[in-house]
C-alpha cells in the first residue's frame, strides 16, 4: 500500500469535474480544476484466473458505483472504471480504476487506483473509495 501524489491525467480530471457538476451544479465543475487531488493506489494478488478476477471486479464496481468503462481485452490488462461515492455521506465522487493482469508466476494482480477532489475539509475520498473496493474484492476473489 502506498500513497501516490501524481497528478491525475487530463481525462480523469474531466471525468471528476463532470461528476462533481452532476452532484453540486455547474459551479463545482468549474472549481474542480483548482481543488487538490487525493490519489491512492493499492495492489491485491490472487490465485484466481484473470477472467474470474475481472468478472468479480466488474460485479463489485457495478454494485458500489456507476461503470464508465469495462474492457476485458486491453493489452496492458483488463480494466474496470467507475465513479464511486466516497467521503461524507458518499457525496464526493471518486474515480476508481481496477486493472487486472496476470504475472509470469501465475498470480493475478488487481491494481486499484482512486482519484478524488478534496475540499477545505480533507476526506481522503480517493483512499476511502480504493479501500472499500479492495475490501469487497478481497472477500470474493
Amino acid at each position: 500500500m502506498q500513497r501516490d501524489e501524481k497528478r491525475p491525467e487530463k481525462d480523469e480530471e474531466q471525468i471528476l469535474a463532470q461528476a462533481l457538476g452532476e452532484i453540486w451544479g455547474p459551479g463545482a465543475r468549474l472549481m474542480a480544476r483548482w481543488l487538490p487531488d487525493d490519489v491512492y493506489e493499492l495492489v491485491l494478488e490472487t490465485t484466481s484466473s484473470p477472467e474470474k478476477a475481472w468478472q468479480v471486479a466488474l460485479a463489485v464496481m457495478s454494485r458500489v458505483g456507476r461503470i464508465l468503462e469495462s474492457n476485458a481485452a486491453e493489452t496492458r490488462g483488463a480494466v474496470v472504471c467507475a465513479i464511486v461515492g466516497s467521503g461524507a455521506w458518499n457525496m464526493n465522487p471518486a474515480l476508481v480504476k481496477v486493472r487486472v493482469t496476470s504475472t509470469a508466476e501465475g498470480v493475478t494482480r488487481l491494481e486499484i487506483r482512486g482519484i478524488a477532489k478534496e475540499g477545505l475539509i480533507r476526506q481522503r475520498a480517493g483512499e476511502t473509495a480504493v479501500k472499500r473496493v479492495a475490501n469487497l474484492l478481497a472477500g470474493i476473489v
